[in-house]
């Protein structure tokens, strides 16, 4: 009476991953909706499960410099990589780009931004403009480099700074920022679930490249998944795919 039963589990058991690895990852925030959407393709044909960790690069660089239990950095710049590899805490022949970030002046009120960013911008109107902190976000940076191009000057208590562009981009959706320079990739993918807003994408030669770099890092729990998995990215046209629909350069 219990054969048939227990034949039953076996045949499940052997369909279920053996060993099936959990990738912890630290990742940009710029790119966690992307990141989400290629372990969504990638796992469940690998067997991997993710366990992804959203935040500035900056403090996921001084995470992991302090022993942070994580196996995979994708960093929304190429500084914190090489500094990673060159203190030991990653592997020198992983380093990859894995994206070039753009850029995007966004208000989720369609009639805000018109097409001249750089005149709206000047003219004030508006009562808090976002940006992510310069010193620990890449995003910021380049928003900072765009209004100094431009000789753009918010008013005192005009500039709303988050401690990540994930932030930054909140203070925008929640309304505690009418505008905000966001990444187009956060605007793809709110866009794809709301109605569209206005925006206005700065000229590439207005602020620094944002080369988003990932790399494998020394304490990785499984090196060979974790390496795997970056491969997958950086060589598959279905991951590539995934991250030109996002708003990203390859």
């Amino acid at each position: 009476m219990t054969t048939r039963p227990i034949l039953f589990l076996m045949v499940l058991l052997a369909t279920l991953p053996v060993g099936a690895s959990e990738l912890r990852i630290a990742v940009a925030a710029n790119f966690t909706a992307t990141l989400e959407r290629l372990a969504g393709v990638y796992g469940p044909e690998s067997g991997v499960r993710f366990a992804i960790s959203s935040g500035s690069s900056g403090k996921h660089f001084a995470q992991i410099g302090q022993g942070a239990p994580f196996d995979i950095f994708f960093s929304a710049d190429d500084r914190r990589t090489a500094d990673l590899v060159a203190s030991g805490h990653a592997t020198a022949d992983s380093r990859f780009v894995y994206a070039q970030g753009v850029l995007a002046l966004w208000s989720p009120d369609p009639g805000l931004i018109p097409e001249d960013g750089v005149a709206f911008l000047k003219s004030g109107d508006y009562r808090h403009l976002a940006i992510a902190n310069p010193r620990v976000a890449p995003y910021g940076t380049a928003a900072e480099a765009v209004m100094n191009a431009h000789g753009i000057e918010p008013g005192p208590g005009r500039l709303v700074t988050g401690q990540s562009i994930g932030q930054a981009f909140s203070f925008v959706t929640t309304g505690n920022a009418e505008v905000g320079f966001v990444a187009l990739s956060q605007v793809i993918s709110h866009e794809r679930q709301h109605a569209a807003g206005s925006r206005w994408i700065p000229g590439p030669d207005s602020y620094p490249p944002i080369v988003q770099e990932a790399v494998l890092l020394t304490g990785a729990r499984d090196p060979e998944a974790a390496r795997a998995f970056l491969d997958w990215v950086r060589t598959s046209e279905a991951a590539r795919a995934v991250v030109a629909a996002d708003g990203y350069r390859l």
